[in-house]
């Protein structure tokens, strides 16, 4: 079974080679006029001996003549075949190290985006952590020069330093729902004055 199965691989892979020839004749014969003429001269002979043999004639001139036009044909299409046959392995090459520089640029313009990103990112950080740092003393700052009051504690004037800390105590009271205290009497929104 081993054996069957490996003639036939050999077999296809000869057909693609005659193939793959077949075509590096034919792009010879066609890119000269001289090979083109040599190839109809083989043709024609062929056919002049198939009718030669037909009609039951000898046919041994156009056998020889038929072995010097194919000696020709090989010494002019065989350096044709094996030209085109390195120009197209050395096409196949380039096309392969075109493919690898492009590949090393896209993985470098990759790499770059990626560093570009990874700085963006530390940079927004850094921006970040600046912010929360001012907002803590902000907040801080703010936590200190500001008394922390409990509303429900009744307040008076006298426990306030001055008038618009007993008016800032007051709103926020009222804000918080426990009322004003009673600081602002006369209802101008302006606590103790």
């Amino acid at each position: 079974m081993k054996d069957k199965d490996f003639i036939y691989v050999l077999k296809l892979l000869l057909i693609l080679v005659a193939l793959y020839m077949l075509m590096l004749v034919l792009e010879c014969i066609v890119g000269s006029i001289w090979n083109l003429l040599l190839f109809i001269t083989i043709i024609l002979t062929v056919v002049w001996c198939y009718y030669r043999k037909k009609k039951e004639k000898t046919y041994a001139k156009g056998i020889l003549l038929l072995i010097i036009l194919i000696l020709l044909a090989i010494w002019f299409i065989g350096p044709c075949v094996y030209e085109r046959h390195i120009a197209e392995m050395k096409k196949t090459e380039l096309e392969e190290k075109q493919r690898e520089i492009e590949g090393e640029k896209y993985l470098k313009e990759l790499e770059e985006d990626m560093k570009k990103v990874h700085e963006e990112t530390q940079e927004d950080l850094a921006k970040r952590k600046v912010q929360e740092d001012e907002s803590k003393k902000n907040e801080k700052a703010n936590a200190s020069s500001t008394p922390i009051y409990n509303f429900k504690d009744d307040k008076d004037c006298s426990d306030f330093s001055n008038a618009s800390e007993a008016t800032k105590f007051m709103k926020e009271s009222k804000a918080a729902g426990f009322g004003d205290h009673r600081l602002d009497r006369n209802g101008d929104g302006i606590a103790c004055n």
